[in-house]
């Protein structure tokens, strides 16, 4: 069989394989120039409403838009120089989680290697979010080698009375709990009221006990009286075409569980607790998306919609399922049921 029908037929197989999903809306379509995306935080500015775009790599790099179609423009970096963090991975930070809070922008990020436990959860603070304009103040939370979590993908919320919550995932490697490597997927931890002490011990609030189907990305939203934890489970990344792809289903996908407290404990629709491998799916592979995950969530002050922010790999083009091309994927939440239901924007 020639390479050219070896790929379509594989395009074929995967059509199948995401036709039960097609509800899924597409993202909203982006005018201007491509630009690689994963695990986004997208913020609107208080003072003037343009949209900051934050990602992994580039020492959280920035892209800028005054509409949220764009056309986007690179904006420089979170940290103009290395991550004051002294472990590997700090000239390289991933999933930036940037929110609003006591008149100044807060950017959670994480200091890591791929399958290390080595890591730390870093601060860094603006008043604008302009390049240039952050002070790095390093470490809040770190993990080491034998601990039950991994510090990376922190996410700030604020609980029912006020306080200030990190909520970080811990990406499942697969390893027996005999190994002393097994990292139970998602936890919290409490911090001061100057958003940067921790005053509390990691406690779990999620885990999925199938493998290979790791949790990690975890964003906490409150909409109405409950407080939504988001969360990506599969294979994220390593993608370079069709041949290097998991089994069908096993990649990156979105579920939420939910709860009248930030602390949990968070339950899917069916009821099961998010800590017994529960999770209602929000978003899967389908047409050109695949992999969707890295998710956060933001108001938009022009349309007054809540925004589900993502990235995925698009299945077509010129480098189908390339994860260089990881693109940022926009859809606006239907709450009418009381769970979040995308829609197009």
């Amino acid at each position: 069989m020639s390479l050219s029908s070896s790929f379509f037929l594989f395009l074929s197989i995967f059509a199948l394989c995401t036709s039960t999903l097609a509800a899924f809306p597409d993202p909203l379509k982006l005018t201007g120039s491509s630009f690689f995306v994963h695990d986004p935080s997208l913020v609107q500015r208080t003072s003037d409403g343009k949209y900051f775009v934050f990602t992994t790599h580039n020492r959280g790099g920035i892209f800028t838009a005054t509409n949220l179609a764009g056309p986007w423009t690179a904006a420089g970096s979170i940290l103009s120089q290395d991550s004051s963090i002294n472990l590997p991975g700090r000239d390289d930070i991933w999933a930036p989680d940037v929110s609003f809070h006591n008149g100044q922008y807060y950017a959670y990020y994480s200091v890591s290697t791929f399958g290390s436990q080595n890591s730390g959860i870093g601060l860094a603070t603006s008043s604008s979010m302009d390049a240039g304009t952050w002070t790095d103040h390093g470490l809040v939370f770190g993990s080491k080698t034998g601990d039950s979590y991994n510090a990376i993908d922190g996410n700030l919320v604020v609980d029912e009375k006020g306080a200030p919550v990190l909520t970080f995932a811990s990406i499942h490697p697969g390893l027996s709990l005999s190994s002393g490597s097994f990292w139970a997927n998602i936890f919290q931890v409490n911090l001061g009221s100057n958003f940067q002490s921790v005053t509390s011990s990691p406690t779990q609030v999620s885990f999925n006990s199938t493998s290979p189907q790791p949790e990690e990305g975890a964003f906490v939203w409150k909409h109405g009286s409950f407080y939504y934890l988001f969360f990506s489970s599969g294979t994220c990344c390593g993608f370079t075409g069709p041949s290097s792809l998991p089994p069908a289903g096993n990649e990156y996908k979105v579920f939420v569980g939910r709860s009248s407290f930030a602390h949990g404990p968070f339950l899917d629709k069916n009821g099961r607790d998010l800590r017994s491998t529960g999770g209602t799916l929000v978003l899967a592979s389908h047409g050109n998306v695949y992999a969707p995950g890295g998710q956060s969530v933001f108001t938009d002050t022009k349309s007054g919609k809540d925004i589900f922010v993502y990235h995925y790999i698009p299945a077509n083009g010129a480098k189908p399922f390339d994860e260089s091309l990881a693109s940022l994927g926009l859809n606006a939440i239907d709450w009418s049921s009381g769970w979040p239901v995308l829609t197009s924007i």
